[in-house]
């Protein structure tokens, strides 16, 4: 007697490995589809990060702080001229927001940290603050542990007296230890995925450690742009979101300082001093949806990521934390050798394997399966463009490119994408209104025209080596300058039309 064992396989389309086939995921092989599967309940999370996560507020009291701000007849409500400085100005805009969100989310819990020549944790302001100074600033692991070691905040219903008590008894004098400070700040909301830190300065940090003051040695400021690079890395890897608001004709040096949030998905913004409440509310106004969040997208052999280190096939992003309107693009091409390999299909495959936290703690694991048609006929493809898609791409990655220092491929790619843009536009089925397009045309104005002259000031001197590294301009970008391309990348639909105003 014989028996017969057939070995069933079946070939990736993405690697072409062969794998056994068993008799009971025979059929659950699927090209195409979007499956959701939950993580195993005993890894998971043991509380929602939605009630344990933190709001830190990290604010400048340097001497610098004392500086006035005229404010206007409606402003004060008197004839006579009424000064504000951005202390004042700073207290009242964390009492309002406090006010707030004691009134809308007792149940959040709210710490505060200070820096001056010191680093002040007051937490949630029930007990005495600890003070770091000296030579503690200057160590990155004895900070790390100290904030690491504050117990969990109060939720702000048992706190809020308290808390706006220690922000009235605040004044401005000293240095600007924002390094130090950052770095406390983030380990303690490290404990609580999900988490917030809002960082607002009037000036750039000058102590020893992430000093943005004397960088004109370029070892001084690559070591400092490196600290607060690997500062958003451990903010990143603990889903922490870090917002920068600096204060209105200060320079803070935002092109290095501005990577705390563009890593984290937070904000970057230069706010006018009686402004800082509506700023501080917009923040707190976005909701994290997912922390933990990691994306990888698979695409066939034949293809690869443009822009994304070597030429792969694989792309993987870590976002920490997530809203419901964040937004990812990428771009991807044809290997020339493969390209007649690849137009004798109608489609080709992409997978996207994206895995994420609820705010409930539960973990789950997004399968996207995709066939796209392939075509070499123009007018078929441009019937096919989502324009809108390509409009926030061309935003988001021509800044992307700018803020690593290609500035003259950023220009390059905006202008290729911006021709692209424009045969869909001349298409005969395209149908749109022309403020789309105008949004979008203003919001790119700095890729296009502000670009051209750093592009002139970095161009002097450099050899045809130096235009395939990433150049030290990036070191001569403006605050405004910083700030815009920072927005640019976080670019979607709902806020074209500001970037261009």
């Amino acid at each position: 007697m014989y028996l017969l064992f057939i070995l069933q396989t079946w070939t990736c389309v993405f690697c072409a490995a062969e794998n056994p086939l068993s008799n009971d995921n025979i059929f659950k092989i699927r090209e195409e589809g979007d499956e959701l599967y939950s993580g195993d309940p005993l890894l998971e999370n043991e509380y929602s990060f939605g009630n344990q996560s933190m709001i830190i507020f990290c604010i400048d009291i340097s001497g610098s702080m004392s500086v006035t701000t005229e404010l206007s007849q409606d402003q004060s409500n008197d004839y006579n001229i009424v000064y504000k400085s951005r202390m004042e100005a700073v207290k009242s805009a964390l009492d309002q927001t406090l006010d707030i969100l004691h009134k809308q989310h007792c149940e959040k819990r709210v710490a505060l940290v200070t820096f001056s020549d010191q680093v002040k944790l007051y937490g949630d302001g029930l007990k005495e603050p600890l003070v770091l100074q000296d030579t503690e600033l200057l160590d990155p692991d004895h900070l790390k542990s100290q904030g690491e070691d504050q117990p969990l905040p109060r939720p702000l219903s048992e706190t809020l007296h308290a808390l706006k008590e220690k922000i009235h008894c605040l004044e401005e004098s000293g240095a600007t230890a924002l390094g130090p400070a950052a770095l406390v700040s983030i380990a303690i909301a490290s404990k609580s995925p999900g988490s917030k830190v809002i960082i607002c300065t009037d000036g750039r940090a000058n102590t020893d450690l992430g000093n943005l003051e004397d960088i004109s040695e370029e070892y001084a400021y690559q070591s400092s742009k490196l600290y607060y690079s690997n500062l958003g890395d451990l903010a990143l890897q603990h889903s922490v979101v870090v917002s920068v608001v600096t204060i209105e004709g200060t320079n803070c040096r935002l092109p290095e300082l501005g990577q705390l949030a563009d890593k984290t998905g937070g904000k970057v913004n230069i706010v006018h001093p009686l402004k800082l409440a509506d700023e501080f509310q917009s923040i707190l106004e976005e909701d994290i949806i997912a922390t933990n969040v990691k994306l990888k997208v698979f695409l066939p052999l034949t293809m690869y990521f443009l822009y994304e280190g070597d030429q792969q096939s694989v792309l993987e992003k870590s976002f920490g934390s997530v809203t419901s309107d964040t937004v990812l693009s990428t771009e991807f091409n044809i290997y020339s050798s493969k390209i007649k390999e690849v137009l004798r299909f109608s489609q080709l495959p992409i997978q996207l394997h994206l895995t994420y936290t609820l705010p409930d703690g539960r973990s789950r694991w997004r399968i996207l399966s995709l066939r796209r048609p392939v075509t070499n006929d123009c007018s078929t493809a441009l019937e096919s463009i989502d324009l809108s898609v390509l409009q926030i791409h061309s935003v988001q990655f021509s800044a992307r490119l700018a803020m690593e220092g290609y500035v003259s491929e950023a220009r390059n790619v905006a202008l290729e994408l911006k021709a692209l843009i424009d045969m869909v536009m001349r298409h005969e089925k395209y149908e749109a209104p022309d403020v789309v397009y105008e949004d979008w045309e203003n919001s790119m104005a700095p890729i296009y025209e502000d670009l051209q002259e750093y592009m002139k000031e970095d161009s002097s001197g450099k050899t045809e080596q130096d235009s395939h590294r990433e150049v030290p301009v990036v070191k001569t970008f403006s605050d405004e300058m910083a700030t815009m391309i920072f927005h640019m990348k976080r670019a979607k639909n709902k806020v074209l039309s500001k970037l261009g105003n």
